[in-house]
């Protein structure tokens, strides 16, 4: 007599485990061996990568090493080392006792292992980063790509943004310059004049709400905390102005780091032609570690890989299904993909409904590869979507 087994793919939760049965006293730590990740090291001699190799072997799982590590007739070697979270833990606790310095490596391990983004505490509001978070747009600009003109009147602005807290936005990010490729760049003054009426009539009728200001000049990034914004959102990671640098610590306020190639009148013109994750990686890295050695507790960063800045549509998918990798970071990671280029290039139209719901398909994806925030126009979309994630109905 033959039996039919009924097998079919999971994503393994504690839930997952309750429901089979599983010793409930045992379920947070059995969780481990069920949560599986990879990790790509870099600048390995062949003798490491060896040792790391048989190591990983050593405890059931395994590692890629460039096929002449075993020769040693190359200098250096990247690996990919993969397995379930018990699987890591093994490693590092083996690595420990290794010559050839990896005994710094086996404490970088256990660090990644042991670290997530600490919370952050803005007015009432406690950011944990155990579910994803809404940023909603407000473009205070007669050209931003999609709702230039929109919102350019302050009834207008004010009007939208009450309509982004109504449909469930968590933080509102306020901007007055379009950063759409080759947007040329207007005055700071303008600049001002367009954001400030808006912070400060927010902030006349609402003392709670998140704001943050879309911004790479530091005077506007200054004027905007003082009327009231809370977080500066710089398109440049503080490459544009260098003395964003010293509003950001003079003020102690939390900064998303955006990466880009270049201006957004240039950035489309100096697209990275190389490995597009690492180099995103390397140079956030970079600056936060500029950030806390000037100061700014790591709490306050917020990472933003720069979806569309310097980047062809290839690349653009490819740091969204490679978006885990950038987590190791311990950073919230925001992303901003609504109604992009990319978008269009793929689904071959500018209509405004159909960008909505290609973002909202995409939302899904970047939520479920690690984003804590999503920058987005339609926020009443995005609400339900997080509702229906919360009820494990999606992902």
């Amino acid at each position: 007599m033959t039996q039919d087994f009924e097998i079919k793919f999971i994503n393994c939760t504690e839930q997952e485990l309750s429901d089979i049965g599983f010793d409930s006293t045992y379920t947070k730590k059995g969780i481990l061996k069920h949560r599986f990740i990879s990790v790509k090291i870099s600048n390995l001699t062949c003798a490491q990568a060896n040792i790391i190799k048989q190591t990983a072997i050593s405890t059931g799982t395994d590692c890629a090493v460039h096929r002449e590590v075993i020769t040693g007739k190359i200098d250096l070697s990247d690996c990919i080392l993969s397995g379930s979270i018990s699987h890591f833990e093994k490693i590092a606790e083996k690595l420990k006792y290794q010559p050839f310095k990896l005994s710094q490596l086996s404490q970088q391990l256990k660090n990644i292992l042991s670290q997530k983004p600490a919370e952050l505490h803005l007015r009432n509001t406690i950011f944990d980063w155990s579910r994803p978070y809404i940023m909603g747009i407000l473009n205070v600009t007669p050209d931003s790509s999609s709702d230039g003109g929109k919102f350019y009147t302050l009834e207008n602005a004010i009007n939208h943004y009450k309509k982004l807290i109504e449909d469930g936005a968590d933080i509102i990010d306020i901007g007055g310059e379009s950063t759409r490729p080759y947007s040329e760049k207007i005055t700071t003054e303008e600049e001002i004049n367009r954001i400030l009426p808006v912070i400060k009539e927010i902030r006349k009728i609402d003392n709670q709400t998140i704001l943050s200001v879309d911004t790479r000049n530091a005077k506007t990034a200054q004027s905007a905390l003082e009327a009231g914004c809370d977080i500066v959102n710089d398109v440049s990671a503080m490459d544009w102005d260098k003395d964003m640098l010293n509003v950001i610590k003079n003020y102690q306020c939390p900064i998303i780091l955006n990466h880009s190639t270049a201006a957004p009148d240039k950035m489309q013109d100096k697209l990275y032609d190389g490995k597009i994750v690492d180099e995103i990686y390397d140079y956030l890295s970079k600056k936060i570690d500029t950030l806390t050695q000037n100061g700014l507790d790591k709490s306050k960063i917020i990472i933003d890989p720069g979806i569309g800045f310097g980047k062809t549509t290839k690349q653009n998918f490819e740091i969204i299904n490679r978006l885990n990798e950038l987590k190791t970071l311990c950073c919230p990671i925001l992303v901003g993909h609504s109604r992009k280029n990319f978008l269009k290039e793929t689904i071959n139209t500018d209509d405004t409904d159909a960008l909505d719901t290609a973002t909202l398909i995409m939302s899904q994806k970047i939520i479920a590869n690690g984003a804590s925030i999503v920058r987005v126009h339609n926020v009443k979309a995005h609400t339900i979507l997080k509702k229906l994630q919360k009820a494990s109905f999606l992902l």
